[in-house]
């Protein structure tokens, strides 16, 4: 699977626009179009932007590593009513508090002297 094919997908999945992502990149909606299209390569920022909308890692957009599993929000089921820009926000900080919980297990897990 292409880069741009994973970029459609994850959109669609996740109920976005091309519209609404380009606004929220700050981009032409065009470039949204060729990027799903492969007709443009992704930059870094827009690489880091989507990762943290999309709450997934890098390597998931760029190699297909790893499995993608659409954020829930319990605390908020209604998130139609929310810019795009802070459900990135709230996908960044699932994924720090996630990542922090694995380090903590981990030290949990490590024997002690």
């Amino acid at each position: 699977m292409t880069i741009g094919v994973k970029l459609k997908e994850l959109r669609e999945l996740n109920n976005f626009t091309q519209k609404q992502i380009a606004e929220y990149l700050d981009y032409d909606q065009s470039y949204i179009t060729k990027l799903e299209k492969d007709e443009r390569r992704l930059t870094v920022y827009a690489l880091e932007e989507l990762c943290d909308l999309y709450n997934c890692p890098e390597e998931y957009i760029l190699d297909g590593e790893g499995t993608y599993t659409k954020p829930c929000y319990e605390y908020n089921t209604n998130t139609k009513n929310l810019e795009i820009s802070t459900i990135a926000k709230m996908n960044k900080i699932l994924r720090n508090l996630n990542f922090l919980s694995e380090i903590t297990k981990e030290i949990d897990d490590t024997p002690s002297n």
